[in-house]
């Protein structure tokens, strides 16, 4: 009978798109800054993983002056509906671009905890596999015995910008990463865009 008396429950999306809208001027306060105080960005990444653990806030600006958020599992397949339906429940939001997952771009420079190398210096040795779509990589890295570990997360982190980070966890099987000489290259190997499109035609079919 006083149905209408009660007040509708708050979504756990809802909840996190009022606290962003709330604190949206800091934010693009902080996009524009040095970055030198992430208060605002730590605040931002903590109500993110209060919505999900495995999600993530990446802030930069478009081309067109526009503040970009991407929203990303960090390459985490489990994040992969929490992160569509963060995207989906989006407002409007005046000046701002919301993404879901990393995007693919043809050129990018990254680098990560002080280990700083070129997409170049990842060469791949692809493998095909129809029965399930997805492609199996040798991933061949200049130098990386220098410092494994960082050197591994970096050439994720270039598969993720350029295959985009949906392709990478979707389409990519298993990898197994490889030390690579100074001078040297893999006989048949291909760079990262080249693998994007052998995705483009050997998956998704996309004629060229």
């Amino acid at each position: 009978m006083f149905d209408f008396l009660r007040l509708k429950k708050t979504t756990p999306e809802e909840k996190f798109w009022k606290w962003f809208e709330l604190n949206k001027t800091e934010l693009e306060k902080f996009t524009n800054s040095d970055h030198s105080n992430t208060l605002i960005y730590n605040r931002l990444t903590k109500a993110m993983k209060k919505y999900n653990s495995i999600l993530f806030p990446e802030l930069t600006m478009s081309d067109d002056d526009q503040y970009v958020m991407i929203i990303t599992p960090d390459g985490h397949p489990d994040g992969i509906e929490s992160t569509r339906k963060l995207f989906d429940s989006k407002p409007e939001l005046e000046n701002w671009v919301i993404k879901r997952f990393r995007q693919p771009t043809d050129t990018i420079h990254l680098n990560f905890n002080g280990v700083e190398y070129t997409s170049s210096d990842v060469e791949i040795l692809p493998q095909v596999n129809n029965q399930n779509d997805k492609i199996n990589i040798k991933v061949f890295i200049r130098n990386m015995n220098k410092d494994e570990k960082n050197y591994q997360t970096l050439a994720f982190l270039y598969l993720d910008h350029i295959l985009g980070e949906y392709n990478t966890m979707t389409k990519i099987g298993f990898i197994d990463f490889h030390h690579l000489d100074e001078g040297k290259s893999v006989e048949g190997g291909i760079s990262v865009l080249e693998l994007r499109k052998l995705i483009e035609t050997e998956i998704y079919k996309v004629s060229t």
